[in-house]
C-alpha cells in the first residue's frame, strides 16, 4: 500500500551511509531548486519509518534542492523500515530514474553490499538485482575485494655485474598474481638475476637501467 504525503524536511534523516553515489552533484541541486521555484513538481522521495525516525533512502538531490529553494516540506513515499532498509534501497536507487549513475556510483553500491556481513552471502545475481547492475560486474568486484586474481607490485633487490666488472644491487618492481600467471610470468620469475635484469632492461621496466 502506497503512503505518500508531505513531510517536513526537519523530520527526514539523510544519513551519509545511505548516500551511495560516489559524489553528489551541486549542479543538479541548483537545477532542481530553480525548477522548484518555477513551480515544477518532482516525484516523491523514498523514506523508511521505524516508528520514530524517517530515514531517506532515495532523493538526496531533491531534498537538498527543496532546502535551497526555501521549501520546508517535501512529498515522500513512506515505507516501513529502519536505517538498514533505507541503505539497501539506496543501493538500487536511480537505476532507472533521476541523475544517471556513474560507473563509480554503481561500484559503490555493489561494494556496500559486498562489505556487509549478511548481504555479501547473497549470490552475484541477487546483488546485481538489488543494485541494478550485472552479475558479471558483481562477480568481478567480489574477486577484487577478496584479492583473487589481483596483480600486486613487489619490489625486490637484484644483484648484477656492471659493465666495469663490479657487483651492484638494483631494486626492481615486479608484478605478481597470487592465483594467476601466464607461462611467461612463471618463466620470468625463474630466471637467474642476470637474465632477469637483461629482460627488465629490454622492456624498459626500470628507469635508469
Amino acid at each position: 500500500m502506497t503512503n505518500v504525503r508531505s513531510l517536513p524536511l526537519t523530520l527526514i534523516i539523510a544519513d551519509p551511509d545511505c548516500q551511495l553515489r560516489a559524489a553528489g552533484s551541486a549542479a543538479t541541486v541548483d537545477d532542481y531548486a530553480e525548477a522548484l521555484r518555477e513551480g515544477a513538481k518532482f516525484p516523491p522521495v523514498t523514506v523508511f519509518h521505524d516508528g520514530k525516525h524517517y530515514w531517506l533512502g532515495d532523493g538526496f538531490h531533491r531534498v537538498d534542492a527543496h532546502k535551497l529553494a526555501g521549501i520546508d516540506e517535501i512529498e515522500a513515499d513512506i515505507r516501513e523500515g529502519d536505517l538498514r532498509d533505507a541503505k539497501l534501497f539506496a543501493a538500487g536507487a536511480n537505476a532507472a530514474h533521476g541523475l544517471p549513475r556513474t560507473q563509480a556510483d554503481k561500484r559503490n553500491a555493489i561494494t556496500t553490499l559486498l562489505n556487509d556481513e549478511q548481504w555479501k552471502e547473497w549470490s552475484d545475481k541477487e546483488i546485481a538485482r538489488r543494485t541494478g547492475t550485472s552479475d558479471k560486474t558483481v562477480a568481478k568486484i567480489r574477486r577484487e575485494l577478496s584479492g583473487e586474481g589481483v596483480n600486486a607490485e613487489i619490489r625486490v633487490e637484484r644483484r648484477f655485474v656492471t659493465k666495469h666488472g663490479t657487483e651492484a644491487t638494483r631494486t626492481v618492481s615486479q608484478q605478481t598474481a597470487p592465483n594467476t600467471g601466464s607461462m611467461f610470468e612463471k618463466v620470468l620469475r625463474g630466471l637467474p638475476d642476470e637474465a632477469l635484469l637483461a629482460e627488465v632492461r629490454r622492456r624498459n621496466l626500470v628507469e635508469g637501467i
